[in-house]
């Protein structure tokens, strides 16, 4: 197999790390860890015994926390226009090429406090190389939206042309286990094993509702099938060739809140 190409396209954007991890390590790590080695500083007497571990586990604390600084002050993911660049501590830790992107996996959950409060959207976007390594984007970039629907546009973009042409050739493309998609027909997964068929003229509705995949078939009251949006590799790329195949619009609308309105379970 040959090996991976890294892109060499032009920067078109930069995602470094939020704050949230820095202030975590100083909260977590840096000022429990002062405070120890402070304390330890101030034991004599009969509590003598007690220094040593207090400056240990205060200077390990304080080490590990100014580590974990270092290391969000590194982490970034560079866009360019052919692929996308992961950085962190030790430098460069993976590249990869759109059009090397066999799949993609996209997950977003709304974080609630006591499941009532909104909290924000955690977006989680999974990579796999020809070679069957998956690579992981950080959630915690900045404009994380922004770049998985970046991601996503880009990756069904270089892949949309083969898929269309192995449609064309009367062959079918799979979306993992879940979904089949052919020039005649969807072939959803059942819930104890098997397959079972709509015919493309007879889809009324696909849409994507609470990080579901929900199709619905002329007629019929209960969806045909579906599932949810992470569950389902290359979700993007399937709905983009149902909108070329039924030529007319039914997956996500053009306006979308990429991550909140459309695709948040």
């Amino acid at each position: 197999m040959e090996p991976l190409q890294a892109p060499e396209g032009d920067v078109v954007a930069t995602h470094p790390a939020t704050l949230f991890g820095r202030v975590l390590a100083v909260l977590m790590m840096v000022l429990p860890g002062a405070a120890m080695v402070w304390f330890g500083t101030q034991v004599s007497g009969s509590d003598a015994d007690a220094r040593m571990p207090l400056l240990a586990g205060g200077g390990t604390l304080l080490a590990l926390g100014v580590l974990a600084i270092v290391q969000q002050n590194r982490s970034k993911v560079v866009v360019r226009t052919d692929g996308i660049e992961r950085w962190g501590l030790r430098g460069k830790l993976w590249a990869l090429r759109w059009a090397e992107m066999i799949e993609l996996r996209y997950r977003a959950v709304k974080i609630r406090v006591y499941h009532v409060i909104p909290a924000g959207t955690n977006i989680h976007v999974t990579l796999t190389d020809p070679q069957g390594r998956k690579r992981r984007l950080p959630s915690n970039m900045k404009g994380m939206d922004v770049l998985a629907e970046r991601v996503a546009d880009q990756q069904t973009a270089a892949r949309f042309p083969e898929a269309r042409a192995t449609i064309e050739r009367g062959e079918e493309v799979r979306f993992g286990k879940a979904l089949i998609l052919d020039k005649e027909k969807i072939s959803v997964r059942k819930l104890f094993g098997g397959y079972k068929s709509c015919a493309l003229p007879d889809i009324e509705k696909i849409a994507v509702e609470a990080g579901f995949l929900r199709i619905r078939q002329r007629g019929k009251f209960l969806a045909f099938g579906g599932g949810s949006v992470g569950a389902i590799p290359n979700v993007f790329l399937f709905l983009r060739l149902l909108d070329a195949l039924i030529a007319r619009s039914a997956t996500i609308p053009q306006d979308r809140e990429f991550s909140v309105r459309a695709s948040v379970g």
